[in-house]
């Protein structure tokens, strides 16, 4: 099909680096195929969506910021308690009061596009915590799209009899008695930590416009309200769910080499890609959310310091990022400041980290098993699944010790369990065409096909 014939994409993204990341790899593979993207996210972002081809709407007012304005935007969040709570001050003061000044960046995109390219239909695509795409879809005043289509790059947080409430990252029930018990759970969650960020949502999109009532919204309406939900991941990679609708489907994950490969290899790298001495290689790494590095990094160090048969590579996740100097570096550890996954996980045979769903994913398409000690945010969700689908040892804290640390890795290592299940899972994913997926979505929405 010609590029003009195409639908025309806008594509609304949370102003954070975990949400743009994977949302610029979509969007990178997007424009390869002949789509137009019109990215509209905080100004920070402008330049990394212009690089890859994107148009962009840089939204403006409360809600441009970025995840590195947290701490002077919202200087009491650290003090908040890691869970509930602060997911609650987030979902508030992130997301929710957010939703007007995303709206109005999404509506100057689609009706921009409408006037440049009449008679072409425009579809809206968003990641799914950026909700300034739902006003529209309940009857907001201002110009509707052709079709609505979120993504989820997260663990999902769909309400279902089948999955415990979500946060603590709880297995799914086993019985009926542990059905009403998570049911309850979730009843009182709501009561307890998102009466006002509902509250504030309803005064919002009402403002806008939206005729709802008071009962009409949950955290669920991400995943219910648009068109189409497409979850980056491959089924076995989340809870099944007896009781979600059509509507929600599979995209199989992110392909390897969403992210860039190593611009400038390491000194050392030869010492990854060749192995001469055939060591075993455990890549540990933190992601980019979380850089204290006295969580996993050190203590996995100090953990396999001993072990001349293992060679440890350990990614800071930042770009130009350094350990304190003053930290003792093992003579068989090897430090990077920022490493794509797919290039290190290729050759590991262990992959240490706490949980982003990134690294989740990225672990499953290269077969690597994973040891997964996360807090905070998405990540006691992400490592339950991941433990959930076999492929990982979860330690169940954030701050893991050094000993549990050294048995897990060992557990993992020994146990041809979990790289049989990181292989099965792999294949899964390798039936997958991911970017296929998203693109015949878009036509069938642009198409009129909503069911």
């Amino acid at each position: 099909m010609a590029a003009s014939a195409r639908p025309l994409v806008v594509l609304g993204c949370t102003p954070a680096y975990s949400h743009v990341q994977p949302i610029k790899a979509i969007a990178k593979a997007l424009i390869s195929r002949g789509y137009e993207i019109t990215a509209v996210s905080s100004s920070h972002f402008q330049k990394i969506f212009e690089e890859i081809g994107c148009g962009y709407i840089a939204i403006e007012g409360y809600g441009d910021f970025y995840d590195g304005d947290f701490e002077t935007k919202w200087p009491a969040r650290n003090s908040l308690p890691l869970g509930p709570e602060r997911f609650a001050h987030d979902m508030e003061n992130t997301f929710v009061r957010s939703i007007p000044d995303q709206f109005a960046a999404i509506q100057k995109a689609i009706k921009m596009l409408k006037e440049k390219y009449p008679g072409r239909p425009v579809v809206q695509l968003n990641e799914s915590m950026f909700m300034g795409s739902l006003p529209i879809i309940k009857g907001a005043r201002g110009v509707k799209p052709d079709g609505t289509l979120a993504i989820g790059i997260t663990a999902m947080a769909l309400s279902s009899v089948d999955t415990a409430p979500y946060g603590p990252g709880l297995p799914p029930p086993s019985s009926a008695g542990e059905v009403a018990q998570y049911q309850a759970m979730g009843q009182q969650i709501q009561t307890m930590f998102f009466k006002k960020p509902r509250e504030v949502f309803m005064e919002i999109v009402k403002e806008l416009g939206v005729n709802i009532d008071d009962d009409d919204f949950s955290p669920d309406a991400l995943y219910l309200w648009p068109d189409r939900f497409l979850q980056m991941c491959t089924p076995s990679a989340e809870y099944p769910r007896s009781d979600a609708p059509k509507s929600i489907r599979f995209t199989g994950g992110l392909p390897k080499g969403s992210k860039e490969g190593v611009s400038e290899e390491p000194a050392w790298w030869d010492e990854v890609v060749d192995n001469p001495l055939k060591k075993d290689i455990v890549f540990v790494c933190q992601g980019t959310v979380s850089p204290n590095y006295a969580d996993t990094i050190i203590p996995t160090m100090e953990a396999l310091r001993d072990r001349p048969n293992t060679l440890l590579i350990a990614a800071l996740g930042v770009r130009g990022a350094k350990l304190d100097p003053s930290i003792p570096v093992p003579d068989n550890v090897r430090i990077a400041d920022y490493l794509p996954f797919d290039d290190i996980l290729a050759h590991s045979s262990v992959f240490v980290t706490n949980g982003g769903y990134g690294a989740f994913q990225h672990s499953i398409s290269n077969g690597t098993p994973m040891v997964v000690a996360g807090s905070g945010e998405d990540k006691p969700e992400i490592c339950a699944r991941a433990e959930f689908a076999g492929v990982a040892l979860n330690l169940r804290t954030g701050t893991p010790t050094s000993e549990a640390l050294r048995a897990a890795v060992d557990a993992v290592a020994s146990d041809p369990k979990y790289r049989e299940a990181a292989q099965k899972l792999e294949a899964e994913m390798a039936t997958f065409d991911p970017i296929g997926v998203v693109a015949a979505n878009i036509e069938e929405l642009a198409a009129g096909i909503k069911a």
